[in-house]
């Protein structure tokens, strides 16, 4: 199989191309702009900063957006891998069962694209910082590129734990090894609160340019990074500024994020934008990989019996409908859809019969050219609330996390228990931002972070031979679909092992590219 190398700020990085290995000092520079044949003016620098969001994820399936969803859930209790009618990708399995090893080319494809993305963003810059623009313009676009790093680098951090800090390009061969989860955390704080003082208001921008980075973008990102690391009281407070500016609203009615021509609205902090089109913006390929067989899609990542259960248990019969199709049952906003096919068992295409909503397209709304455009919100004003509520809730400011937890569920008709305190507080706001987040891609890294009473990873409670999970899906589960189709395991996520899979292993390739300079999480082989 042939290995391209990109080096991207100065990172080795292989790409799969098949064919034979290359050497390793063999450069290819796609990707990379130069600086003294383009930044020459104030258009041509607006141009590349617009081009450089197309960056923040890639329309090929198999790239960031996928591992958002093959990790952020199908890892977790909320989903399953669910592809059953067809052999499945080994490396998808491999990560939803906790038996991957670094050589897991899903886990090697999100590390590869993600510094890709740094090393546009970074070559941007550079070429920005010496263009012949007004000092203004020049510091926006550079905000703007500054946060869509920022975004990466969380998402980075969040996966593998300290990874190398690139902010520049280097010269050819340059191997730089990991900073730690602290200092790559510490540089998200700092360049989003650059990125802050600088952007205007979400509200400041034309509607044609509403998908361009705001101040309330890069507070919404600064306060899930301070929830991240645990630092409670600014991440209360970022997020309070966040909700005091105005410039984000809930949506009245929860079905209205998920509506197919949603975009930008009120809620809307953050989303990549999408068209039916082969040229940018590009077609969401999330339809294709999230939706069933029947919706002609691939029938990847269907949703648990579990998370279903934990609607029914809440009483959240709006989430539930907006969030889950369920096999057999109508289509909430689709009056073209009274009995959803989900393909489970004894048909065995999925799981469990069950798929997202949320990635859901209407039969009537589905173009003509089968290339979807659902724009994909990634950080909207719930998680503001929800992580406003958090944070306040573990600081004992029990009255301000109430007033957040209750925005939320007032906007689905569910009462509030105004008399909760202490760690029922706190298991409260956590199952609300499971129903409220559900197939959003981040359920994983919350059970991940999150600490029980005893300051143990949640997610040991939930995985693993004796968690939760585990043992309802293999004791106690009388799920039709998913109890009698076992082509994808009953007992998935039991070989979880806190002391290894809290973080993702860092890929071979990106270690032997070093020359080793680059080191291994524990665990892995």
């Amino acid at each position: 199989m042939q290995r391209n190398l990109f080096l991207i700020g100065g990172l080795a990085l292989l790409v799969m191309t098949g064919g034979c290995q290359k050497s390793l000092l063999e450069v290819d520079t796609t990707g990379q702009v130069q600086t003294s044949q383009y930044f020459t003016n104030l258009d041509q620098c607006n141009t590349s900063t617009q081009v450089a969001y197309r960056y923040i994820d890639y329309d090929s399936w198999w790239q960031i957006f996928n591992w958002r969803y093959l990790a952020g859930e199908a890892a977790s209790d909320n989903a399953w891998i669910s592809n059953t009618y067809q052999s499945t990708h080994a490396t998808y399995d491999a990560v939803a069962q906790y038996v991957l090893d670094a050589g897991n080319d899903r886990c090697e494809g999100q590390w590869i694209m993600l510094f890709k993305s740094i090393g546009i963003f970074n070559n941007t810059i550079e070429g920005i910082q010496g263009a012949p623009i007004d000092t203004a313009s020049k510091s926006k676009f550079i905000a703007e590129l500054k946060f869509l790093r920022s975004w990466c680098y969380f998402d980075l951090v969040r996966n593998y734990g300290g990874v190398p800090i690139v902010l520049k390009t280097y010269p050819a061969n340059t191997h730089l090894p990991r900073n730690t989860a602290t200092e790559v955390y510490d540089q998200l704080i700092k360049d989003l609160k650059e990125c802050a003082a600088v952007l205007p208001l979400k509200s400041a921008y034309s509607a044609a340019d509403k998908f361009r980075a705001s101040s309330g973008a890069a507070l919404t990102l600064l306060a899930k990074v301070y929830l991240y690391k645990e630092d409670w009281a600014n991440a209360a407070t970022t997020a309070q500024q966040v909700i005091s500016m105005g410039d984000y609203q809930l949506e009245t009615s929860f079905g209205t994020l998920w509506d197919y021509n949603y975009k930008n609205g009120q809620e809307s902090v953050f989303e990549i934008q999408c068209a039916s089109s082969r040229n940018p913006p590009l077609p969401s390929s999330a339809q294709y990989m999230i939706n069933a067989v029947s919706d002609g899609g691939w029938g990847y990542y269907g949703v648990t019996s579990d998370l279903e259960n934990a609607y029914i248990a809440a009483g959240d019969s709006i989430r539930m409908v907006w969030t889950i199709n369920r096999q057999g049952k109508p289509v909430a906003g689709d009056p073209n859809n009274n009995n959803f096919n989900g393909g489970g068992y004894p048909a065995n295409q999925s799981k469990s019969g069950r798929f997202s909503r949320k990635w859901y397209v209407p039969k009537a709304q589905r173009p003509a050219n089968g290339l979807y455009s659902r724009n994909d919100i990634i950080l909207r004003f719930a998680d503001v609330l929800l992580i406003h509520a958090e944070a306040c809730a573990m600081q004992n400011k029990t009255a301000d996390a109430l007033t957040s937890l209750k925005k939320i569920r007032d906007r689905v008709n569910l009462t509030t228990d105004m008399s909760l305190t202490g760690w029922d507080l706190i298991g409260a706001v956590r199952a609300e931002r499971r129903l409220e987040t559900a197939f959003e891609g981040d359920r994983l890294y919350d059970i991940r972070r999150w600490k029980d009473q005893n300051g143990k990873p949640v997610i040991s409670s939930i995985l693993g031979p004796n968690g939760s999970f585990v043992k309802y899906n293999t004791q106690t589960s009388t799920d039709y679909y998913e109890t009698n189709n076992t082509l994808e395991p009953q007992n998935k996520g039991i070989r979880f092992d806190p002391a290894i899979h809290l973080l993702w292993p860092i890929p071979n390739s990106e270690i032997v590219a070093s020359g080793g300079v680059i080191k291994q999480n524990p665990g892995y082989n």
